[in-house]
């Protein structure tokens, strides 16, 4: 073996990311999240494309023992950091509550209720680190969810598509890897579980076209969902129909485009 060889072989792989954040939402998840949580630090620290990684979760005002779960993972575990609201008031609010208080250079949105596996987070990374980009978003190419909720997100996604000429399979995935200083910067306003939607339109309208990854979509296996089906048909129609005045005021530059952050 020559000495370049063998040195080739001995130098460590640099991870992609130095330091990872995770931001979640919890609302009612007692059932599943000390073991949701032991999974995910367990996959972090085995997994080589990051440096370093904290762990972010905003608790909804539970009204079960999901606080006081997370009050004692966190510590005992230096890298688990929890907020919680006083009451509950959507997924939307506490998302970007856990998202101001990341620090990574990278952030991963994922959910609380166990349907996106920790183990996609290497897909997300691969697709960034390929393409030089800024965000990824996860494709479930299998959903789990009901048939009303797959109705109402091909539809809503086909919407905001034709809105911003853009082609994503799958707009309204909450997984989504998107660089830190960037993400933070987004001014979040949505309420309730629409707020996987808004990400995707305010990166594109920052003229970030974030790449497109397949991942594995479960279902969920504990708790319950807080999606109440005509109530959150009706709010993803009325801000569907918010993302489309919202283009038009942009297009016609009665709104200011901001540009993304380097």
């Amino acid at each position: 073996m020559t000495a370049s060889l063998q040195s080739a072989v001995a130098a460590p792989v640099k991870p992609a990311i130095g330091f990872l954040s995770i931001a979640a939402p919890a609302y009612n998840e007692e059932d599943g999240i000390a073991t949701l949580l032991d999974g995910w630090l367990d996959h972090l620290r085995r997994c080589r494309q990051i440096e370093r990684f904290e762990i972010v979760v905003c608790n909804d005002g539970s009204r079960d023992g999901t606080g006081a779960l997370l009050d004692a993972k966190a510590r005992e575990t230096p890298e688990v950091r929890v907020i919680h609201l006083e009451r509950n008031r959507g997924a939307a609010v506490a998302l970007a509550t856990a998202i101001g208080q990341t620090r990574g250079e990278w952030v991963l949105l994922i959910d609380s209720d166990g349907q996106f596996p920790i183990a996609n987070l290497e897909t997300l990374i691969s697709a960034v680190a390929a393409s030089n980009g800024l965000a990824a978003i996860g494709v479930r190419t299998v959903k789990r969810d009901a048939a009303f909720a797959r109705f109402g997100s091909w539809a809503s996604g086909a919407i905001c598509n034709w809105l911003h000429g853009s082609s994503y399979r799958d707009f309204n995935s909450a997984l989504k890897l998107v660089h830190g200083p960037l993400l933070r910067s987004l001014h979040l306003e949505a309420r309730g579980l629409n707020y996987s939607t808004e990400i995707t339109s305010k990166l594109l309208e920052r003229d970030v076209r974030p790449i497109e990854a397949e991942i594995v979509h479960v279902r969920r296996a504990r708790g319950r969902s807080s999606l109440k089906a005509l109530r959150g048909a009706f709010d993803r129609l009325l801000f569907v129909a918010y993302i489309g005045l919202r283009q038009l005021l942009l297009r016609l530059r009665i709104l200011e485009r901001r540009q993304p952050c380097s």
